[in-house]
């Protein structure tokens, strides 16, 4: 488990606006990650170091006290972001390799291991000590665990403007596209409107 007596989830910049249930096992981390940032306030909890730490040590990603450097802050917001861009083509189902290619690169800061358990079983671990790439590694790991059962696909980020919210889509063909179809949904739906009824781009 990356998180470890935390049953409400780390910190997010906002509540979820559908008031869907966050994503399944680990992967809410991942979730969680993506919405430290709220694109309609512009609340960042992970915008400078200390609280780039804080958010760390409440998701049980790193020891409570431990600081976060200017560099490794950037490359967690880096990460955050990679993410997100991966998560659009999850909303949209398009394959956009530039996406896929700022994720690896940003989860380069970690070195990922295959141990067994007395019981035989394999699981993916951590083969770094320092603290932030085992972070890092913790939310690699929930990626490919996701992956592998079919979640990761469904965790999907608002294309709404200035939205991004990572949500988790329990629809049963896995086609919903807004954070909320009350809000981005319905926000997309009017400027579409009114671009018509001014001839705009989309009225034909």
């Amino acid at each position: 488990m990356v998180i470890e007596g935390n049953s409400v989830g780390p910190p997010t910049a906002g509540r979820d606006p559908d008031d869907r249930s966050p994503a399944p096992g680990d992967l809410r981390v991942v979730q969680a990650l993506v919405n430290t940032l709220s694109g309609h306030t512009g609340a960042d909890l992970i915008g400078i170091p200390a609280d780039a730490a804080s958010w760390l040590a409440a998701a049980g990603l790193r020891p409570a006290g431990s600081a976060v450097t200017s560099s490794e802050q950037r490359a967690l917001v880096e990460l955050r972001e990679s993410i997100r861009a991966v998560l659009a083509t999850h909303t949209h189902g398009a394959n956009k390799p530039d996406a896929a290619d700022r994720l690896t690169m940003a989860l380069m800061h970690c070195r990922l291991m295959v141990s067994a358990d007395p019981a035989g079983t394999v699981r993916l671990t951590s083969a770094d000590q320092h603290p932030f790439a085992r972070a890092v590694g913790a939310i690699a790991i929930a990626i490919a665990e996701a992956s592998a059962t079919g979640t990761w696909a469904r965790l999907k980020s608002c294309p709404g403007n200035r939205c991004g919210w990572a949500f988790y889509d329990r629809s049963p063909g896995g086609r919903s596209q807004w954070c909320s179809m009350q809000v981005c949904g319905a926000r997309a739906k009017m400027r579409a409107y009114r671009s018509r009824v001014r001839g705009g781009p989309d009225s034909g």
